[in-house]
């Protein structure tokens, strides 16, 4: 026996037995690993059977754990990021406002903006790996750090009237910002993994569109979180410094499935990124309007996620359906482009309200969706790698919008028809998710939480039994070779 089963095999045709998987080695993108379910060839065989059963050893004693401490980590994970939502989502609202002052052009505007995600492009990946490493503790005080230092120079650079510092500051932010939502979704993987995930996140993301109103609780909040992160995850912490390694050829063993999900997350993080970059002055420009009635109906966009998203996750818990929600979330997409870029007879508000559905939905269902598909030990490198094609595509869009703008004197007609071609081909895209999840692993994203579960169980069964007629094997056939 030369390797030992893979995580979830590759799908095949469909065996007399009625079987739809059969065992393969699991050596491509191909082949689908669960978190319950891990192994690697030869070479790793005793590596991975100790990292397979620590894994689940781990997810026991997060399950173990009250839910009062859950609580606690959870108010931990949504103080970090205060800062970085808050300074996320200001710039959009003074696009007018910084192009007088700084005396800039829509494109430098658009350099502005896209040097956040300019610089996550990698960065993700990499700071990933190092919370897949040296864990979350870390990674959350230098990605906080950077993220004060980048805001203090934005702030500055309106005092001197640089755009050169203000482009400084938006670089050391975005390094920040792009690592500290992997550490917070990292964070929620471990804590509630298997039980009330998709909730966490919801809750984490509503709270995010609040943040912008409650900057001053961070600082109480986050210089609690290092002491109370260290005593309620000693374990977890023992078991990173025995282990300081990550091995780059098992994302060759990520499964296609995911990698779908890093399209989609492109196609869909771009577009809302982005849009959330010029909503404002849209809707001023195309229903000629002040400054204060466009800010007013453009904030609805963040409006709905607030009251949707913690109800959302709890949905997604209780019932599944999380490929259906995405393809609903395109579709709201899809429709909010349209009313916006295509009609003025309708208030804006309507459109804004459509894309804020769409925000509400996507997310949710996209970041909880990671943790169902790959181990623990990878959540902070599969979220990297999600994170960086967000930020490849929104520093695409970013760059094109202002161009685009540039070129239609000022107007948003060619802007509007980029996004509504991306929102179109982001159906698509979540569409052939859902198909492939349904007939190609057993409609694994579409389960409940308790009957995931008894599919992982029943698996894991049969691949201790799978071991067990290995070993039992291998020692007959060593017996016999001993005898006379």
């Amino acid at each position: 026996m030369t390797s030992s089963e893979p995580l979830l095999s590759q799908p095949r045709s469909r065996s007399s037995s009625g079987s739809r998987y059969e065992a393969i080695p699991t050596r491509s993108s191909i082949s689908l690993e669960l978190p319950e379910e891990r192994s690697l060839s030869s070479d790793t065989d005793y590596e991975d059977n100790e990292s397979h059963k620590g894994s689940l050893e781990e997810e026991d004693i997060y399950e173990e754990r009250p839910w009062k401490y859950k609580v606690i980590a959870l108010l931990c994970v949504l103080s970090l990021a205060v800062g970085s939502h808050y300074a996320g989502h200001t710039l959009g609202a003074l696009k007018s406002t910084i192009k007088k002052e700084l005396d800039i052009s829509n494109s430098q505007y658009g350099v502005i903006q896209s040097s956040v995600s300019l610089v996550n492009t990698v960065l993700p990946i990499l700071g990933g790996v190092f919370i897949d490493t040296f864990g979350t503790s870390v990674g959350s005080i230098l990605a906080t750090s950077l993220i004060a230092i980048g805001n203090i120079l934005v702030a500055l650079s309106t005092d001197l009237k640089s755009f050169a510092v203000m482009v400084i500051g938006r670089i050391l932010y975005g390094i920040g910002s792009g690592t500290i939502v992997i550490v917070q979704v990292a964070i929620l993987s471990h804590w509630f993994k298997g039980k009330g995930l998709a909730i966490a996140v919801g809750i984490q993301i509503a709270i995010s569109r609040l943040w912008f109103q409650s900057q001053g609780l961070q600082d109480f909040m986050d210089g609690h979180f290092g002491i109370l992160h260290e005593k309620l995850t000693t374990q977890e912490m023992m078991k990173i410094k025995q282990k300081r390694h990550f091995c780059p050829k098992k994302l060759l063993l990520f499964p296609t499935i995911y990698w779908i999900f890093v399209l989609l997350e492109f196609e869909l993080g771009s577009a809302w990124t982005s849009f959330l970059h010029i909503h404002t002055e849209l809707v001023k420009n195309r229903w000629d309007c002040t400054d204060e009635v466009a800010a007013y109906n453009s904030s609805i966009a963040q409006f709905l996620p607030i009251f949707i998203s913690p109800f959302l996750g709890y949905f997604l818990d209780r019932f599944g359906n999380r490929s259906l929600i995405l393809i609903a979330s395109t579709a709201f997409l899809t429709i909010s482009m349209y009313l916006l870029g295509f009609t003025l007879a309708i208030t804006p508000i309507i459109g804004m309200i459509c894309f804020s559905i769409s925000l509400s939905l996507g997310p949710v269902a996209l970041m909880s969706s990671i943790p169902v598909l790959l181990p623990l030990d990878y959540i902070g490198t599969a979220l990297g790698i999600v994170k960086s094609s967000s930020n490849i595509g929104s520093t695409i869009y970013d760059i094109f919008v202002g161009l685009l703008q540039d070129l239609d004197k000022g107007e948003y007609d060619m802007v509007m028809i980029l996004y509504l071609g991306s929102s179109i081909l982001a159906i698509i895209v979540s569409t052939c998710l859902f198909i492939v999840s349904k007939n190609w692993y057993d409609g694994i994203l579409d389960m409940r939480d308790d009957e995931r579960k008894g599919y992982y169980e029943e698996k894991l069964r049969r691949y201790n039994h799978h071991n067990d007629d290995d070993s039992y094997s291998e020692n007959h056939d060593l017996v016999k070779r001993k005898l006379p």
